[in-house]
């Protein structure tokens, strides 16, 4: 019996010295792969500051160069103007001495603006500089710069069907203050954002055509102008048929945004396109031979759209009328901006299908 008890008690032995030899091999990989880490991590922390000194230095060295420019630019500018007071004085200088001088004051003069606006740091317009301040938001690498676009393009993706929920949502409840403001502040939003980005991705070389800007900043004055509109008559008698509009609005949006991204691309690899345009708003569809019946399918929706914002604008300026102008100036202020909105549109969707159409003609022609 006692031999079996000291033979139980042999096993419990050697199996905690395994459990104990287990434990510590495990521990002790632990505690190695712990120095490991902590090796690694101070050496990717040194590496970090070398490399943040590194950055400091050439971002410094930017600013030498763009110094230097203005510096350029002033004295290219001086010297054309001596150039020119000579010129007046003495009538005997070769001519083709100066010809050479101007073309080289000439190309110095584009070599700056060139130069200029990869280093200059830029803050953009006072858009820009009303909400972030005099910062430089001019990006130097690509993949930056890339990612702006990216984002944009998500950021529009996202937003348009919301569109289509709000004008839903206020169909169920058009008696609902809550919906109804929550609809007006979501628009200035949507639509401040909208110019934020494009104001930036136009300082990263990004050819975004003026009226789009343009565009949204009338569409920040309309989204301002209907959060201040009291609950009128006038009003209730509008909200109908703006939300009617802002539901085709966002369908609209959603074809052509599928269409143009699409367009895009192909642009893009065609080498018509820079890298950071962005869709529908890049100077660079004047150059787009795209005659396809996508582009044609689209166009009676884009023209319904622009008409539904003629239409409304003379529908404010009409019930103004029929008031003697005993209205709110909210309803005079939601005329003018549907009206400019619907003749820029419709002046812009004209002008790029008319260039559509000259490039198709041209393309046949070779």
């Amino acid at each position: 019996m006692m031999e079996l008890i000291e033979e139980k008690n042999k096993k419990i032995i050697n199996n905690n010295n395994n459990i104990n030899n287990n434990n510590n091999k495990e521990f002790n990989e632990i505690k190695n792969e712990i120095l490991e880490l902590k090796r690694s991590n101070l050496s990717c922390q040194e590496k970090g500051i070398k490399i943040k000194k590194e950055i400091n230095d050439v971002y410094k060295q930017v600013d030498d160069i763009a110094g230097t420019l203005a510096k350029h630019e002033k004295e290219s500018s001086h010297l054309q103007s001596r150039l020119k007071q000579i010129l007046t004085k003495e009538k005997q200088i070769d001519n083709n001495i100066i010809k050479e001088l101007t073309d080289d004051l000439e190309q110095i003069k584009m070599n700056v603006k060139r130069s200029k606006g990869l280093f200059t740091p830029e803050t953009g317009s006072i858009f820009v500089r009303l909400f972030l301040g005099q910062v430089n938001v001019k990006h130097l690498r690509e993949n930056e710069k890339f990612r702006l676009k990216t984002e944009y393009e998500k950021f529009k993706k996202k937003t348009n069907p919301q569109f289509i929920i709000f004008v839903v949502l206020l169909l169920l409840y058009p008696h609902s203050s809550f919906v109804t403001t929550s609809w007006q502040i979501w628009l200035l939003y949507y639509y401040i954002t909208l110019a934020l980005r494009e104001n930036i991705l136009l300082v990263n070389g990004s050819s975004i055509k003026p009226w789009w800007i343009m565009h949204h900043y009338l569409s920040i004055a309309g989204s301002l102008t209907n959060l201040l509109f009291p609950f009128s008559e006038a009003f209730t008698y509008f909200l109908p048929q703006v939300t009617y509009f802002s539901g085709c609005q966002g369908l609209v949006q959603i074809l052509t945004n599928r269409y143009q991204q699409g367009r895009l691309y192909k642009l893009v690899a065609m080498g018509k396109a820079n890298i950071i345009d962005v869709t529908g708003e890049s100077e660079g569809w004047n150059n787009d031979p795209g005659w396809t019946p996508s582009a044609m399918f689209l166009l009676p929706f884009l023209l319904f759209v622009q008409f539904f914002q003629l239409y409304n604008s003379f529908s404010f300026f009409y019930f103004a009328y029929q008031r003697d102008g005993n209205v709110e100036w909210q309803v005079y202020m939601c005329g003018l901006i549907f009206l400019l909105l619907g003749f820029g549109n419709l002046f812009t969707t004209i002008s790029v299908y008319y260039q559509k159409w000259k490039n198709i003609i041209k393309v046949k022609d070779n």
